[in-house]
């Protein structure tokens, strides 16, 4: 049987509901939630009760701070990352530098010089950025 893919989300405001939905419901056969990590420990217990209620286990919560801890003890293949616009980058840049794939809620970054320490770390870290767009029919 093959392994499930890996997720951790980074961010628990509005937009992280449709992944943790899809990878907790839909996907759940081939992917798993390993963590949580935000600013809010409200909302990462609110996502935590979520789960709970499907049957399953509550995550790790980290802290915005923890982010780094969070990658090491959780070994996600991909970080989700659904924080505000303005950090987007902050959190893409540091999980490709520590190994991870990851997606991200669109807008990718808000400033050009963000857009470059992306790409610098896209090219030095081989691994995947994927940039989302969900809120087509609102």
């Amino acid at each position: 049987m093959p392994q499930k893919k890996r997720y951790a989300i980074v961010g628990t405001g509005s937009r992280a509901a449709m992944f943790v939905d899809a990878i907790s419901t839909t996907y759940s056969e081939d992917a798993e939630l390993v963590a949580f990590c935000d600013l809010s420990q409200v909302r990462m217990a609110w996502y935590n009760a979520q789960l709970v209620e499907r049957g399953l286990r509550p995550l790790p919560m980290y802290s915005a701070d923890d982010f780094d801890r969070m990658i090491r003890e959780t070994h996600p293949d991909t970080v989700i990352v659904c924080t505000v616009d303005a950090a987007h980058h902050l959190y893409i840049t540091r999980a490709l530098d520590l190994g991870c794939d990851v997606i991200t809620e669109k807008p990718m970054t808000t400033n050009l010089d963000a857009l470059k320490a992306i790409h610098a770390a896209l090219e030095h870290s081989g691994k995947n950025l994927r940039v989302t767009f969900n809120y087509r029919y609102a």
